[in-house]
């Protein structure tokens, strides 16, 4: 009786080991796949602002998002941070999927430009983000900023 729990045991610790590999690369390229989907519509949605609206010193073409990032789960890794910057000229997010390496996804052919100099969101759950149409220093840039009343993790302004 007692071999047979012990060999129940080493059994189960086995298919533990073999699993856990597996399950961790599901769990990041869920939520890889749940970021890439969201960047990618609002790429689209910049460059479509970008080429039909006209940059303004001031208050100009503007499109208020959602962005949701995934919390740790059973079925995602959830993300740790996620980043709006400029490289190379053009408008770049980056993210980090719990303790992975980064990834970074181009948005828009024109810089973006955080208010305040810097955005890095780093709770889960959905965030309510702006993002402008704008002219600095003679070059035209997309502004991003953090909307007040950021939504809880149901999805409902708070």
């Amino acid at each position: 009786m007692i071999l047979r729990v012990v060999l129940g045991a080493a059994l189960t610790a086995a298919l533990l080991a073999v699993t856990a590999p597996a399950l961790s690369t599901a769990q990041a390229d869920a939520a890889d796949a749940t970021v890439e989907r969201q960047l990618s519509a609002l790429s689209e949605r910049l460059e479509t602002m970008v080429a039909t609206d006209d940059a303004t010193l001031g208050r100009g073409a503007r499109r208020v998002t959602a962005i949701r990032l995934p919390e740790r789960t059973q079925t995602s890794a959830g993300v740790s941070s996620l980043r709006f910057h400029s490289r190379e000229g053009v408008g770049v997010a980056s993210w980090r999927v719990g303790d992975a390496s980064g990834h970074s996804e181009r948005l828009v052919g024109v810089p973006i430009r955080p208010a305040g100099g810097s955005l890095k969101l780093r709770e889960s759950g959905v965030h309510r983000l702006a993002f402008g149409l704008r002219v600095r220093d003679g070059q035209t840039v997309v502004t991003v900023r953090r909307l007040a009343g950021t939504a809880d993790r149901s999805g409902r302004d708070g």
